[in-house]
């Protein structure tokens, strides 16, 4: 089994954060490419394996952004959340999202959840398959 060089979407504002969780993310082979959430018409889901995104964006929340994507694309998401109870149990409860970690996110923890997302979908779906950047 080989889950190298996914393809990853990061809806993030803070671009010093993204970087330090992007940095990670890549010394496993994964291509990143970010987006600020106001895009999301010209963004082809289907091109991206997995999608994190965080709870504030430059335009408004992440939880906002999360209500107008795909089904499909929600139970591929990781969602950064600030660990307010309220926003915790709405991502976990509502939003069909794969999984919920709460912030500051280490970049090796976020990306173990990534590793283990791409084994979990391999084993369900066995489609993956490395994409080069």
């Amino acid at each position: 089994m080989n889950i190298s060089s996914m393809k990853v979407l990061m809806f993030h504002a803070d671009k010093e954060e993204r970087e330090k969780l992007a940095i990670m993310l890549t010394r496993f082979d994964h291509c990143v490419a970010f987006s600020d959430g106001t895009d999301l018409k010209d963004i082809n889901f289907e091109d991206y394996d997995l999608f994190i995104v965080d709870e504030y964006l430059s335009d408004g929340s992440g939880l906002v952004l999360l209500q107008h994507l795909p089904e499909k694309v929600r139970t591929k998401t990781i969602f950064l959340a600030s660990g307010k109870e309220k926003v915790t149990e709405l991502c976990q409860e509502s939003s069909g999202i794969y999984d919920c970690m709460k912030k500051p996110v280490k970049p090796m923890e976020l990306a173990v959840v990534a590793c283990d997302f791409f084994v979990t979908e391999y084993l369900n779906e066995k489609t993956l398959s490395p994409l080069s950047c």
